[in-house]
């Protein structure tokens, strides 16, 4: 969906598909019809849409399209791909979008474009060492400052600031079990990340410290660019010393829910809430709790013909 308006990008699926696999069908709710088709050779995994793009990952490639003249922007190679792993920035101009490096598994390429509605241009582009293992997940925040990464493993989640993303800034530990990720997601606020898996738990972690640090490094960049023109090598080298990274390794959920269903995705909604929906098409409503974990607060069946 176009953020919350009456377009959709949509693509078929399942044994019986009511739109085209190859096709993204762009959908006009409010007039309940089909604006344009945007065609391929092969099928559409998964697409996502901005004011600005439409974005649509192949096995082994995604392209960036203009959402109003329908043009390819560009088409970015990726390591294959079945699951359509990829993630965007979706605030402002900028679009950042990370993926699968197509050369080497376990590795992350990250992409900048400047655009607009008339033209686009093509800026920094970064190679980020995640795993040693296939790249399950990828996740990034709102803002495009955050990355979250996960392997096929499904016991670790790397953290990285875009910024800064020789190394990673946190690493999560979800368990000790291999599992598949269905979903991996940042809360509004850049606090919270969740995770739900195969076997059918969720897990949340606490970021606080991380969006602090990005909160206290924009001020002390906004002081250094007041003070840059009276400011010599040697306090610039102090500043930067002062922001050095701590990389917090292995650190546990505070919270863990566990359901029957093997597939599941999670959305934050309030403040401390959280809900899962499922392949069945049941839903839970959980809250959580840094201190007191999570808990059940609801638990029903979505019913599709209302």
């Amino acid at each position: 969906m176009l953020y919350k308006t009456n377009i959709l990008a949509l693509v078929g699926g399942g044994i019986y598909p009511k739109f085209s696999i190859n096709k993204i069908t762009i959908w006009d709710n409010h007039q309940d019809k089909i604006i344009s088709q945007i065609r391929f050779n092969s099928e559409v995994i998964k697409v996502k849409i901005r004011k600005d793009v439409i974005i649509g990952a192949l096995q082994d490639r995604i392209y960036i399209i203009n959402i109003i003249t329908l043009e390819t922007i560009d088409i970015l190679e990726t390591y294959n791909n079945p699951q359509g792993i990829f993630s965007i920035s979706y605030t402002s101009n900028e679009l950042l979008i990370a993926f699968p490096y197509a050369k080497t598994k376990g590795k992350v390429q990250l992409e900048n474009f400047f655009l607009t509605l008339e033209e686009s241009q093509k800026n920094e582009q970064k190679i980020i060492n995640a795993h040693e293992s296939q790249i399950a997940y990828i996740s990034m925040n709102n803002e495009g400052t955050i990355l979250a990464t996960a392997s096929d493993k499904g016991t670790l989640i790397r953290i990285f600031l875009i910024s800064r993303s020789d190394h990673p800034i946190s690493v999560l530990r979800r368990g000790k079990k291999n599992v598949k990720m269905n979903c991996l997601v940042f809360d509004l606020n850049n606090e919270i990340i969740g995770c739900t898996s195969d076997v059918g738990t969720t897990h949340v972690f606490n970021i606080t410290e991380i969006n602090k640090f990005i909160n206290d490094k924009k001020h002390e960049e906004q002081k250094v660019e007041k003070k840059e023109e009276i400011m010599n090598k040697k306090e610039k080298l102090k500043i930067s010393k002062n922001t050095a990274i701590k990389l917090a390794v292995n650190e546990r959920s505070f919270g863990k829910f566990k359901i029957q269903e093997a597939q599941s995705i999670l959305g934050f909604y309030q403040d401390n809430r959280m809900m899962l929906i499922t392949s069945k098409g049941t839903y839970y409503k959980v809250q959580y709790d840094t201190k007191e974990g999570c808990k059940k607060l609801e638990e029903g069946n979505i019913d599709i013909n209302n």
